[in-house]
């Protein structure tokens, strides 16, 4: 897929509340109207045929999922008409058949599913990528020398040795412990959110215990302005204000958890320890949280300093999962507090790819509660 030329637009308005990308998915629908009832993509375009029954929401993605398990961009399959001159934007006509490519891509999508359902009960165990790995070919020869596969097994006796509730005791206490945890009321966050193709905006983000969040990002079309308070949720810019609800809002308050001292709200009793990673050059446990039927999560601990490196969530889609990744670097001491001051967000998307880098953090400051309040809606 081309990430650049389908635009952020979409995206975002397609894609939700998706954890960890929140402060990208809320500048389209700030400006896209009220949300309406999810439809299916065969409801919304044109020419849809392997693909009937997928949530629009979810077209994007899975799209982009195609795309990088094949190493290709959207112009791959599909017919691009030039460019708009108002917009700059391409012209894609979307539901030609004049590609050869696409008729190939439909017939593998069928045989994915197919596999999928009659080999592992519909479990989404083989995807585009099982085969592709990056590339247009299929590799049939297995490369030599072989690997040793002893040596590059997870350390698994080490994991086994460490219950969940231990990995998790040691987290809390490497971020301060129990009582530092008890004693946070507040968090100002500032610093810049960076994205592709150059962009770079002023953010600031607020918590407030228990259940307060306003994040304000400044960008060359405005201020935007988003906030949870109970309840209650809302969105401003410049184009108005709109009220978020429903999973919207509930989606909304595990993004705020990524800001927190403590970054999930999972028991031990969920968990299950699945074994040691290598995190960059970091040796981590490995926890598995089943948080619905159609997503899962994994979080990964640093063996060393108990400190949460990184969380991957997967959302089960028709044809492929769709992985979202979080992970937190430059872990500082603030006010008896790790935090990380480093937050990178990423998923199949390059364009939503984010970095959060905070410069100032202050615990427990001042935070009146007014700045919480939704503001008056525009005559």
């Amino acid at each position: 897929m081309n990430r650049r030329n389908f635009t952020c637009g979409i995206a975002c308005a397609s894609l939700g509340f998706a954890l960890g990308f929140a402060e990208l998915k809320w500048i389209a629908l700030s400006a896209g109207g009220a949300a309406q009832q999810e439809k299916t993509v065969d409801q919304t375009r044109k020419n849809i045929q392997a693909l009937k029954g997928l949530p629009e929401s979810q077209l994007f993605l899975v799209m982009n999922v195609v795309g990088d398990s094949l190493g290709v961009h959207c112009d791959y399959c599909h017919v691009k008409n030039g460019t708009d001159p108002q917009t700059g934007r391409d012209n894609w006509l979307w539901e030609s058949d004049d590609k050869q490519k696409k008729t190939v891509a439909r017939q593998m999508m069928k045989m994915v599913l197919d596999i999928n359902k009659t080999n592992f009960g519909g479990a989404q165990t083989i995807t585009c990528y099982s085969c592709h790995r990056g590339e247009t070919s299929v590799a049939s020869v297995v490369p030599l020398p072989p690997r040793n596969f002893a040596e590059a097994r997870p350390d698994e006796k080490k994991a086994a040795q460490s219950t969940a509730e231990q990995i998790l005791n040691k987290y809390i206490a490497s971020v301060g412990g129990e009582s530092a945890v008890a004693k946070f009321k507040t968090l100002v966050m500032k610093g810049t959110l960076e994205r592709s193709q150059g962009r770079s905006d002023s953010l600031e983000i607020t918590l407030k215990a228990p259940d307060k969040y306003l994040v304000k990002l400044t960008t060359g079309q405005g201020v935007i302005t988003q906030c949870i308070k109970g309840t209650d949720g809302w969105v401003s810019s410049a184009s108005g204000l709109r009220q978020l609800g429903g999973d919207t809002l509930v989606q909304l308050k595990r993004v705020a958890a990524l800001y927190g001292v403590i970054k999930f709200t999972e028991k031990p009793a969920q968990m299950n320890v699945m074994g040691v990673e290598m995190i960059g050059d970091r040796e981590a446990y490995v926890i598995a949280i089943e948080i619905d039927p159609n997503r899962a999560k994994r979080l990964f601990f640093d063996t060393r300093t108990g400190l949460l490196l990184r969380e991957i969530t997967m959302t089960t889609t028709m044809l492929a999962p769709l992985p979202e990744q979080v992970d937190f670097e430059d872990y500082r001491d603030v006010d008896g507090v790790n935090l990380p001051f480093t937050i990178r967000s990423s998923n199949a998307a390059a364009f939503d790819t984010a970095i959060r880098r905070f410069t100032e953090m202050r615990l427990n400051a001042p935070v009146d509660d007014a700045i919480f309040n939704r503001p008056a809606a525009p005559k």
